[in-house]
């Protein structure tokens, strides 16, 4: 399984398991809409999270350089290229914010003190408004970023310092907004000012161990040199994908370290809704994958240099990812209990199986990634 090659077999199944998702997607919106779109909003922003993950990663390496930056940016750039893809499965949701989140549609007084005071900003017209500011500037970003790190693009034509700092302060304030739209509005009484980082930082890694699984699949990376002697490149891009690891391990902690010496009950129950019902073990787990067996894994120098062991370590990583992004949105859209059921899996096939093909279409054929964005501007 080396070489662009390899993911041409992989279509026609992926294919038929994403119209299987969504045709069963489209069965649960008739027998249980609100359990359909939370399964579907929950994946939609994992999904989301990708494109802008591979956004930051090159926009960082476009002020910092490196080796590692080189080998990841072709997959990163195709990452990026699905961010229309993305943002278009997010759409269904604005038809139905009522089911998702509570303060859409509600009688205000029937909603708490504290909701109340926030509906200046959270009603439906501005929230919808700040989606599309959102989606236009990661548009504009993305066919940006994907034109400053074209691989033998004209020189006049790269992305300078000053384009990168202004573009990471841009994609900042959007990811933040959307951060709080729609994660943090889901529970509203809920208030984190590190949430937005936090985001931010698991968007990152999971852009770069998805980058590093389909480099280490389709590449002898761990053979290569690195950006130091006697140091292999699947070195230098397992330790920056550790370096990201910390950083959300680190901004995780630190949320709840606030949170439980605020003492507050609104903040507090946004913990103990995720420590119950079966959300802990989900925890337990993505700490497993995302944390614990990574951390002692980067620090063997036989794994980074083994392509099984960057296999295995971006894969298991990403796994992490996901069950993050689960175990942050998912339990508050239960109405009670660990309420995971068929149409959280189709949502997963269907929205997921839609983003990967499209992934797999654009990696296959990198030429394609530049068609992409000559057609967003005709658009």
């Amino acid at each position: 399984m080396r070489g662009l090659a390899w993911p041409n077999g992989y279509f026609a199944p992926l294919a038929v398991v994403a119209a299987a998702g969504l045709l069963l997607c489209g069965v649960g919106l008739f027998l249980d809409p609100r359990t359909t779109f939370a399964g579907w909003l929950t994946m939609c922003l994992f999904l989301v999270g990708l494109p802008l993950g591979a956004m930051t990663v090159l926009m960082v390496h476009g002020l910092t350089g490196g080796r590692w930056g080189d080998v990841l940016r072709p997959p990163l750039r195709a990452i990026v290229a699905t961010l229309p893809v993305a943002l278009l499965l997010l759409l269904p949701t604005l038809a139905r914010l009522d089911l998702v989140f509570p303060w859409a549609g509600a009688d205000p007084a029937l909603l708490p003190e504290a909701v109340r005071q926030k509906l200046a900003y959270l009603n439906v017209p501005f929230f919808v408004g700040r989606f599309l500011a959102c989606a236009l500037a990661w548009l504009v970003l993305a066919w940006l970023v994907i034109g400053w790190t074209e691989p033998d693009g004209d020189r006049s034509r790269q992305g300078t310092t000053t384009g990168y700092a202004i573009g990471l302060i841009v994609h900042g304030l959007a990811v933040t907004v959307l951060a709080i739209d729609w994660m943090l509005s889901i529970e509203p009484e809920f208030t984190s000012t590190i949430y937005a980082m936090l985001e931010a930082a698991a968007e990152v890694v999971g852009a770069c161990a998805l980058a590093l699984v389909v480099l280490a699949a389709g590449r002898a990376i761990e053979t290569m040199p690195g950006g130091e002697e006697d140091v292999a490149l699947g070195e230098d891009v397992a330790n920056m994908l550790f370096g990201f690891m910390l950083m959300w391990a680190y901004l995780s902690f630190m949320q709840w370290l606030i949170v439980w010496a605020g003492d507050l009950p609104e903040e507090i129950h946004w913990y103990v809704l995720r420590g119950q019902d079966g959300w802990q073990y989900l925890l337990w787990l993505l700490i497993a994958l995302q944390f614990v067996v990574p951390f002692f894994a980067f620090l063997m120098r036989s794994v980074k240099r083994s392509h099984r062991g960057l296999l295995g370590l971006g894969a298991a990583v990403l796994a992490g990812h996901i069950l993050d992004v689960v175990w942050r949105v998912r339990p508050s859209l239960s109405a009670a209990g660990a309420q995971v059921s068929w149409p959280d899996l189709a949502a997963f096939a269907g929205a997921g199986g839609a983003w990967y093909v499209f992934f797999l279409y654009l990696w296959a054929r990198p030429d394609r990634i530049a068609m992409w964005r000559r057609r967003l501007v005709r658009g």
